[in-house]
């Protein structure tokens, strides 16, 4: 099972020195919108600001009733999937950002957005441009792993 890990846990193996530093940028800018931008506006984390009045990882009543406003299959258990969102966003945006379990956080973060695109109300803004874009780095990081910067590459070549 060990094995099997390391075959997951271990990025695209890119030689190079420009190559693994354009890998970097992306990842690590992705995991800061999503931790330090997205998340906070809608669960608990220590850097979400005092006039949001959340504990840790609560969600807040206004994104919980956005949730539910999208219609189904969100309706059914609106604070599920708003917990998981903000949970996802919070602590998956910090795990991008260092480069650990990459492959998997991207994989919920690609099947969040993916939700996000095919279920949600378009209200005809274009604010659903950066989940698309989300959801591209998503299903890139996804398949390609971390890169040699991260911890991913550290554990796989060291730990493991």
């Amino acid at each position: 099972m060990l094995c099997e890990y390391k075959k997951i846990l271990r990025p695209f193996d890119v030689n190079g020195f420009i190559p693994n530093l354009i890998l970097i940028f992306p990842r690590v800018l992705m995991g800061y919108f999503l931790a330090f931008k997205y998340a906070p506006n809608k669960f608990g984390t220590p850097w979400t600001p005092d006039y949001m009045n959340l504990s840790m990882f609560e969600v807040s009543k206004e994104f919980v009733d956005h949730i539910a406003f999208q219609g189904f299959p969100f309706d059914t258990m609106p604070f599920l999937f708003a917990w998981s969102i903000g949970f996802m966003e919070a602590v998956g945006g910090l795990l991008l950002i260092i480069g650990l379990n990459t492959r998997v956080t991207s994989f919920f973060v690609f099947l969040t957005m993916a939700m996000g695109i095919f279920f949600r109300k378009w209200d005809g803004s274009w604010d659903i441009l950066p989940v698309f874009l989300f959801f591209c780095m998503g299903m890139f990081y996804m398949g390609f792993g971390a890169g040699r910067y991260s911890l991913d590459y550290r554990l796989s070549q060291y730990v493991l």
